[in-house]
Formats: structure tokens, C-alpha cells, sequence
């Protein structure tokens, strides 16, 4: 192991630059961001995304609800089902 390699806390694998999807299910509506930045373990795939790239998918996220929400009260028809959104970053 070099000295910059990081290790997997769950499985002690080698963490290397990548990319994740991350999905948000709140209430009615199905968040999926895609191509966030992470550090992604190759043996177990688990990913690690920094604080400041979780800062901005939540405020992402929080906007696509705001949007979503603000749409469906001007749309008396629009459907109350579940509604999914994908965005990719």
C-alpha cells in the first residue's frame, strides 16, 4: 500500500476516486443524483463523499423539492402518485 492509499473502514479494501449515485426518498418524490464525486472502496463499493459535495446535493435536493412542490400547487390536475426525478451532477 502506498502511503496515499486509503483504506475501507468496512471491508479494508482500497478507496479510489469515483463516482456514486445518491437517492433521496422523501414523502412523495424519489430523488436520484447521479455522478457525485465520491471515493468509492473497489472491493466492497462502498462511497465516501466529502462534506462539502453532501452540503451540495442536500441543497440540490432541497430545491428540486421546493420546485416540485411549488409546481403541484399550481397544477390542480397533476397526480399525488409518486413522482421520481433523476438528476445527474
Amino acid at each position: 500500500m502506498s502511503p496515499k492509499e486509503r483504506r475501507c473502514p468496512e471491508c479494508k479494501g482500497i478507496v479510489k476516486a469515483g463516482k456514486t449515485d445518491l437517492v433521496y426518498e422523501l414523502a412523495a418524490v424519489k430523488i436520484t443524483v447521479k455522478n457525485v464525486a465520491a471515493n468509492v472502496c473497489s472491493k466492497c463499493g462502498q462511497s465516501f463523499i466529502s462534506g462539502r459535495a453532501a452540503e451540495e446535493v442536500n441543497r440540490l435536493v432541497n430545491r428540486v423539492i421546493e420546485d416540485i412542490n411549488s409546481f403541484v400547487k399550481t397544477q390542480p390536475h397533476v397526480s399525488k402518485r409518486r413522482k421520481e426525478v433523476a438528476i445527474a451532477v
